[in-house]
């Protein structure tokens, strides 16, 4: 029976790393993998570390990847895309061109017999309200149409200035591990088995009281990803496949073949 695959977190294309072009093959690897093995892909969230589509225009920046989710969409795989904080400005595009399932909150899916849970996680912690109070700014429609006044070339240096910043003020989420934990736990209680998010960057997968609370981790640092087959949830590592560790991180950009 095939599986499901989810990850979160690549943010392809920002400006503040130099291996975002190794990084994008990793990627492609990863999604070629799931085309021959996959029931379904849930990407959660962040996918590239920016996206705003002008009327006309959309950034040109990690072109391939969108290529290859169209090419896995026209081959019948379902592909969800649940928007991350880096994707509050997604328009038509990846539904109508790309053919991706796009959902703007997290969703609930029974994934071999698993309820599971599916959300980014932004603005969850109790000690994130100056994000809960900035995403309102940013989804204003006035504010987006008069950013869309901007030239693109000017618009896309603006926001992915701001996306760098903006990753560099979130080294508290460590503080928030207990809100995080708190919120999964009470999603336990509504009758969840599986609570799946990203965001923070850090994998996580903690067994609790026979539920499993799940973070995605990153493709930036940690090269995470959560597989369900029949036999229940798994945090993996590409390449390889390997169960994921928490003692070191992925950082190294070596390929080892998967099948």
């Amino acid at each position: 029976m095939s599986s499901y695959y989810l990850f979160s977190d690549a943010h392809l294309g920002t400006t503040a790393r130099d291996d975002d072009r190794q990084r994008q093959e990793r990627v492609l690897e990863f999604l070629d993998h799931v085309r021959r093995c996959g029931a379904g892909l849930y990407i959660v969230g962040d996918l590239l570390d920016f996206w705003f589509e002008y009327r006309h225009v959309i950034p040109s920046s990690n072109f391939p990847v969108l290529a290859k989710l169209y090419e896995l969409s026209r081959a019948g795989m379902p592909i969800d895309y649940l928007a991350g904080n880096h994707d509050l400005w997604l328009g038509d595009f990846l539904r109508q061109q790309v053919g991706l399932r796009v959902h703007a909150d997290g969703i609930i899916r029974d994934l071999h017999g698993s309820k599971c849970l599916i959300i980014h996680g932004d603005g969850i912690a109790a000690r994130d309200g100056g994000y809960r109070f900035m995403k309102r700014i940013f989804k204003n429609r006035v504010n987006i149409a008069l950013f869309r006044w901007l030239h693109p070339d000017l618009g896309v240096k603006i926001a992915k200035a701001m996306s760098n910043t903006s990753r560099k003020v979130k080294d508290n989420r460590y503080t928030w591990e207990a809100d995080y934990k708190a919120y999964a736990e009470a999603r336990f209680a509504e009758g969840f088995d599986v609570v799946i998010m990203g965001h923070t960057h850090e994998p996580l997968f903690e067994s609790i009281g026979g539920h499993y609370f799940i973070n995605l981790g990153d493709w930036m640092d940690h090269f995470t990803y959560c597989e369900i087959d029949r036999d229940g949830p798994r945090l993996r590592c590409w390449p390889g496949g390997q169960m994921y560790e928490p003692a070191g991180k992925r950082s190294s950009l070596s390929r080892v073949p998967v099948e």
